[in-house]
């Protein structure tokens, strides 16, 4: 089996780990092995459940400091909220160089529209990037995050409650 890296990315609400999940479970209907990774500093409860024509699969995160403590021996490694980790592009290449295939998703931009952690990193490695779009409130294609709560700190775990998708023209006029 040869490896690979896929990277999802795009703003909040844009549907990344569902993304994920559609691809991961194509793997457990080839009778892959996986092990689903997120960093311990997202509280949020993700437990969520795959339906395939084998049955439900239910999914639940491992929480972790970096992927480098974790060893997986698994053939897929999911990692989302990859933009809360620090670089982890060398545990990736090594990694696929094992055979393993990396699916990936994260942030690529903060609310301030900066590079968010390692993504531009992983996409620069990445065999496959997808970049997803959310919907902005006046109905475009939303590329943005904008922080609508809280404070000035790039990190700031949160969901509608701080953070909505915005176009280019709405992130500026909301």
């Amino acid at each position: 089996m040869s490896g690979k890296i896929e990277v999802i990315t795009g703003p909040m609400f844009c549907g990344k780990t569902t993304e994920l999940l559609r691809r991961l479970e194509r793997y457990i209907l080839a009778g892959k092995t996986y092990a689903f990774y997120k960093p311990n500093i997202d509280t949020r409860d993700q437990e969520t459940c795959i339906k395939t024509t084998r049955g439900t699969v239910k999914i639940l995160p491992k929480a972790i400091p970096h992927p480098d403590y974790s060893s997986p021996d698994e053939d897929v490694i999911i990692i989302d909220e990859a933009q809360f980790f620090d670089d982890f592009t060398g545990f990736c290449q090594r990694q696929r160089d094992k055979g393993k295939i990396l699916l990936i998703g994260g942030l690529d931009m903060d609310y301030q529209r900066k590079p968010f952690g390692c993504v531009g990193q992983l996409m620069a490695i990445a065999d496959s990037v997808t970049k997803l779009t959310a919907v902005c409130n006046c109905g475009k294609d939303a590329i943005y995050t904008k922080k609508i709560a809280g404070g000035p700190n790039q990190i700031e775990i949160g969901d509608k409650d701080k953070y909505i998708p915005c176009c280019a023209n709405c992130y500026g006029g909301v």
